[in-house]
């Protein structure tokens, strides 16, 4: 992927070689799942194609910096969990381009059709996307516990997918804890942007839009409840929402 500049020629980030790795635990793959992937492919082809000019035309600007961010992360030494609502999905792929490495993180994905529809663009993009099993024995957020201690890399989760929208599920909870994590809520505000309602609620950037990453102050894992998980993300949502 050639190196990317914004919208006024300057050089960002060095370009990045994405992946997709799967979590190595047993699980039943289903009959059909060949057949679905020109299905993925071409859906993966099309959002690329979507969204490259967004990519490389877009002002993205994080509110804080992340040099604050990247402060607390290396005076505490633990792994960060960024979570946002699903819709923000697309818009989050152009929030982390310039991100320094030691703060991007790791995609969390899972083996659907849905969720496959999406995830060879981040890779593309230089990103690293890691796919659960759904129908592994193992539950899938054991299998993200797993990974994390594992590696001790950052993950990206978006904690209503699957559930109910604006909603936090306890999983994000139990997740944090059992990995001591600083858990950072993240909400985009892009101008001007597209938004699509069906079959999933998303937002999508326009070339040389203009992209505001609002991240709250690391909440510590271990003493978070899902509640105050769900408050905080509200509360970021409505300063985001305040300062467009």
């Amino acid at each position: 992927m050639p190196t990317p500049t914004d919208s006024g020629g300057h050089t960002q980030q060095r370009s990045r070689r994405g992946r997709v790795s799967f979590a190595q635990v047993p699980f039943e793959a289903a009959c059909h799942q060949p057949l679905l992937q020109p299905i993925a492919f071409a859906s993966n082809v099309a959002l690329a194609a979507w969204m490259y000019p967004c990519w490389r035309t877009a002002r993205v600007r994080w509110n804080p910096p992340t040099e604050v961010l990247a402060q607390r992360a290396r005076d505490s030494r633990r792994p960060i969990i960024y979570y946002s609502w699903h819709a923000y999905e697309p818009l989050t792929l152009v929030a982390f381009r310039d991100v320094p490495d030691p703060l991007r993180p790791t995609a969390i994905g899972h083996d659907g059709i849905l969720s496959r529809m999406l995830q060879r663009t981040g890779a593309w993009f230089g990103y690293h996307l890691w796919i659960y099993r759904r129908t592994s024995p193992i539950r899938p957020k054991d299998q993200i516990i797993d990974l994390i201690q594992e590696r001790g890399c950052n993950i990206g989760l978006f904690p209503d997918a699957g559930g109910p929208y604006g909603r936090v599920k306890p999983g994000l909870a139990e997740i944090a804890a059992a990995t001591n994590a600083l858990v950072v809520p993240v909400v985009s505000r892009c101008r001007p942007v597209l938004m699509l309602k069906w079959p999933r609620r998303y937002r999508f950037p326009l070339p040389f839009s203009s992209l505001v990453v609002y991240n709250g102050a690391p909440l510590d894992g271990p003493h978070t409840s899902t509640d105050e998980f769900q408050k905080a993300l509200e509360d970021l949502e409505d300063d985001a929402t305040r300062g467009e």
